[in-house]
């Protein structure tokens, strides 16, 4: 209800005073015939200047209507007949819509400016700011108690006139300038920009404020001014240079690496595993790290590395980096524990122990926070003790098959000892009892025969083997036709193939020629190599012997149309005591001896022998490459040296090493020593080595014709320096025949040695004619 009356007021107002200024005018009409307008004119702006624009309008339309027909002819008539009394009517309503357009804005201008005083009154008494009036001398007139507890004075010092905030007092010296650049801005513009100031407190504190200043228009020497106080700002920034320093001194001294990644471009987790990592390596870079981080990846500064981008310090294409960034996705940015691995500046591995963790701002991942600690030592530690358990495992497995082996071996010598000594004694005590006619006493005697020589080759292979394995097998050396050598070998097996119905087809190229080499010990190769043919290949079946040369090489083959061999036991057939059928129920004797020997005697000779085979059933080749010497000898001039031949005569049979270079590497002195003292004596010039890095810059400098290398070696051993050798290019020796001279000689330790890049494996001890022999081979010198 008090609404309406107050909205109906200024229309009850315009009203009242239209009607108290016609009553007026009724009452002294007389007086005002002249002036007939002239209280309507006071009714029109009372209305206005109470009620506003629509209460003048209002009582512009009553005071016009209320003249039309009182005052004006005819009377009591709306109608206005002269045009003398319509003009001065419309002049009436022209004027007093402008008096209440004019009452309108005085009312709504003093309106607003009670409002605003109202406001900043409100701003002032609220005590959120600082505010004073003051005088361009410095003296202040009026202030609110925000200011007033900022600067620690009460109104009573401000009334006794005890602040003047251009006095010493309370400006320090450091900011007079300061406020001297405010006030000749204020005088020139108005106006002052905001700035950093400091007021002296009561108790001689100092309080640090944001200042702007304004002149007031109606009175240019006096200020109003804001104060805001940073006290607390600035204990927020202490507090975060603090802790700025206290980060950048755990950044600094901390032993683990930490780093932020920051993102060019944000990225969304809608995104799929394999987008995000493409974002990754594409706008991602380093923003900040420290030094230990930067080391950690072969960098001597953090500001070598800081804004690069994470392709630029990882591998890319690392599966292990990969599959660092998915777990790091997958669990929605953050990790801890995760190991990574890395590839440094100078392509070492590391490994690091991470935490990281996103920072995720309106769901999307714009950057991430991490540490690292590098445990390459331990990894590398834990790596070793994984080896050290597996060659434990490895060397177990290898003494536990020894012994099965050793087990089945003399199971296998005492049966093949005891099967010719059974038919010996047999008939032995038959012919003891002097009953047998001729007939069976011949059979008996060649029985006796036969049985004896089996004896007798199965002590020479078991002696032959105890010589490989103390390296007391020595050659010797003259020169040798092949020819004839191969036949006198067919003639021994071929009353066993003929037993057995088997034919041995020879093809011989004629131009084989003269090779060097100890005659008795390749003929024993070829027999051994004939006698396995004959033994595995059936009755009515085929043996192949060809012999050619080939290049530098003479090749002998040997093929049969028997048993074949596994593809499992290919690799197994030079081993000692091994052989493809070691059971009760096996076909064949044996000792699997005799291609242990034929490897052995073949490299001795600076050869190699390799067996194939399609498979069971499918028959089997041995292939004997021997390299040929250059010596100028007709064939039928070879003459051929008996084996009582001493060390030193053999040795003048020799080819002629002079000019030739060696590189000897061994880490033991004397053996060094006795190495270059046997090789001078052929006429090399050597150099010795005593570890993997002097060979190498040896065989830079050197240039030698061959390399001669020891295998166990601390920190770098044999195979790692022929790897790193044959890594080089042809011009820097990287094809430069080599020989593992090594005290390693297991088959295992000779195939390990051929797949890491040596032509040929020699055990310790070696023969100096025997070196020598293995070094022309290589070289093809004379």
């Amino acid at each position: 209800m008090k609404g309406i009356c107050f909205l109906l007021a200024p229309y009850a107002v315009a009203l009242l005073a239209v009607g108290s200024g016609l009553l007026l005018t009724l009452l002294l009409q007389p007086l005002l015939e002249p002036t007939i307008f002239l209280l309507f004119f006071a009714g029109v702006a009372v209305s206005a200047w109470y009620g506003g624009m629509e209460a003048g309008l209002l009582a512009t339309t009553l005071s016009t209507l209320a003249v039309s027909y009182f005052f004006l002819e005819p009377v009591f008539s709306l109608f206005v007949a002269s045009l003398d009394s319509i003009v001065r009517l419309g002049l009436f309503v022209l004027v007093t819509i402008l008096i209440s357009l004019l009452n309108s804005e005085l009312r709504t201008a003093k309106q607003y400016l009670l409002v605003s005083e109202a406001r900043f009154r409100r701003l002032v008494d609220s005590n959120i700011i600082g505010v004073i009036v003051s005088k361009m001398d410095g003296a202040i007139a009026q202030a609110n108690d925000a200011f007033l507890q900022m600067v620690g004075y009460s109104q009573e010092d401000l009334l006794a006139g005890q602040i003047r905030w251009r006095d010493s007092d309370m400006i320090p010296p450091e900011y007079i300038e300061a406020n001297d650049r405010a006030i000749a801005e204020l005088t020139t513009k108005g106006v002052c920009q905001p700035f950093e100031n400091e007021y002296i407190r009561k108790d001689h504190s100092h309080v640090p404020i944001l200042l702007a200043s304004a002149l007031l228009e109606n009175n240019p020497d006096n200020i109003i001014s804001f104060v805001l106080d940073l006290s607390e700002r600035k204990q927020i920034e202490l507090a975060l240079c603090k802790s700025e320093e206290r980060y950048r001194a755990y950044l600094e001294q901390s032993s683990e690496g930490i780093w932020c990644i920051e993102l060019e471009v944000p990225i969304s987790p809608d995104c799929s595993e394999d987008e995000q990592i493409q974002h990754f390596y594409q706008y991602v870079y380093l923003a900040e790290c420290n030094n230990v981080m930067a080391q950690m990846y072969g960098f001597s500064r953090a500001e070598e590395i800081i804004s690069a981008r994470l392709e630029d310090f990882l591998v890319s294409s690392d599966p292990d980096n990969i599959a660092y960034l998915r777990s790091f996705i997958r669990s929605n940015y953050r990790l801890i524990d995760a190991e990574s691995h890395k590839i440094d500046q100078q392509g070492n591995s590391k490994y690091f122990l991470n935490n990281l963790v996103g920072i995720v701002e309106k769901g999307l991942l714009v950057k991430a926070w991490g540490t690292q600690r590098d445990i390459t030592q331990r990894k590398q530690a834990e790596q070793k003790c994984k080896q050290l358990l597996e060659r434990e495992q490895i060397a177990r497995a290898e003494a536990e098959t020894a012994n099965r082996i050793k087990d089945e071996f003399l199971a296998t010598l005492s049966h093949e000892l005891r099967t010719p000594l059974n038919a010996i004694m047999g008939w032995t005590q038959l012919l003891r009892s002097r009953k047998l006619d001729e007939t069976t006493t011949g059979r008996a005697l060649e029985t006796i025969e036969r049985n004896t020589k089996s004896l007798t080759q199965l002590i020479e292979d078991i002696l032959d083997v105890s010589r490989i394995i103390r390296g007391t097998l020595h050659l010797n050396i003259h020169q040798v036709k092949l020819v004839p050598l191969v036949e006198a070998a067919i003639d021994t097996v071929r009353p066993a193939a003929q037993a057995k119905e088997i034919s041995i087809k020879c093809r011989f190229k004629p131009e084989v020629g003269v090779i060097v080499g100890d005659a008795n010990r390749l003929q024993q190769v070829v027999w051994n190599l004939l006698s396995n043919a004959v033994k595995f290949t059936p009755k009515g079946g085929r043996v192949d012997v060809q012999l050619q040369r080939i290049q530098s090489h003479v090749q002998i083959r040997v093929s049969d149309t028997g048993g074949g061999i596994a593809a499992e036991f290919l690799s197994h057939v030079f081993e000692r005591f091994c052989q493809a059928d070691s059971s009760k129920t096996r076909s064949h004797g044996g000792l699997g001896l005799g291609l242990a020997i034929v490897r052995h005697l073949v490299e001795l000779h600076g050869g190699t022998v390799c067996a194939q085979s399609p498979g069971i059933g499918q028959g089997a080749t041995f292939i004997v490459n021997l390299p040929i010497k250059a010596v100028d000898v007709e064939a039928n001039t070879a003459e051929e040296l008996s084996s009582c031949v001493n060390i030193q005569e053999a040795n003048n049979y020799l080819p002629k090493l002079d000019d030739l270079r060696v590189l000897i590497v061994d880490d033991e002195a004397e053996a060094r020593h006795l190495l270059t003292r046997i090789l001078r004596q052929y006429g090399t010039q050597v150099i010795a080595a005593a570890s993997a890095s002097e060979a190498l810059l040896a065989l830079q400098e050197f240039k030698p014709h061959v390399l001669v290398s020891d295998i166990g070696m601390p920190q770098e051993d044999g195979y790692t320096l022929i790897r790193k050798v044959r890594a080089l290019s042809t011009d820097e020796g990287g094809r430069i025949p080599a020989v593992a001279l090594t005290a390693y000689a297991r088959a295992e330790d000779r195939t390990q040695a051929l797949l890491a890049g040596f032509q040929l494996h020699v055990p310790k001890p070696v023969n100096p004619g025997e070196l020598a022999a293995v070094i022309a081979n290589l070289t093809g010198r004379t």
